[in-house]
């Protein structure tokens, strides 16, 4: 991958996050369960972290780190349109639309620079968590879908406080 095209790819993936963590926090403030909405919570907070784990490398490449409102905006109504399209489909959908990004950040983390690779192999690791995550909520694990998430939390960021 030439530099040019990995920097791009980095601001995308930074600008995902920003989107993520409204779509997950706009399902949070939807949600009509308590689990749904510990679920909702703890993966924006999954996005928050991983984005805040990015800016090193964000800043190393001299990359803008302001949230794009335009990102906000479209996680915003995704967060609404699968509010309302339920919980189980929501989570199916995961399972589907993460898939490119679960081989775009693997490719990232195993190409970019050595002096990038602690923040590629965050961004990949939290999309491996995500994917868990979908994959066993879809499954009807319900809170236990959550432990892959809370590993990464505990190793990358704050864990869930016990309750």
């Amino acid at each position: 991958m030439d530099r040019a095209t990995y920097l791009k790819e980095i601001e995308t993936a930074y600008q995902a996050e920003v989107r993520g963590e409204a779509t997950f926090s706009t399902l949070a403030d939807r949600a009509t369960t308590p689990d749904e909405v510990e679920i909702w919570q703890t993966l924006a907070r999954l996005e928050a972290t991983t984005r805040a784990r990015l800016m090193p490398l964000m800043r190393r490449h001299r990359i803008d780190t302001t949230p794009d409102e335009e990102q906000s905006r479209r996680g915003r109504e995704r967060g609404q349109k699968r509010a309302a399209d339920g919980f189980s489909a929501t989570v199916k959908s995961m399972t589907e639309t993460l898939l490119p990004y679960l081989t775009l950040y693997a490719r990232l983390e195993a190409e970019g620079p050595a002096e990038d690779r602690q923040e590629l192999a965050c961004l990949n690791a939290h999309e491996v968590a995500l994917f868990e995550f979908a994959t066993r909520a879809h499954a009807g694990q319900g809170r236990q879908a959550l432990e892959a998430v809370e590993a990464f939390l505990g190793e990358y960021g704050v864990a869930r406080p016990d309750p």
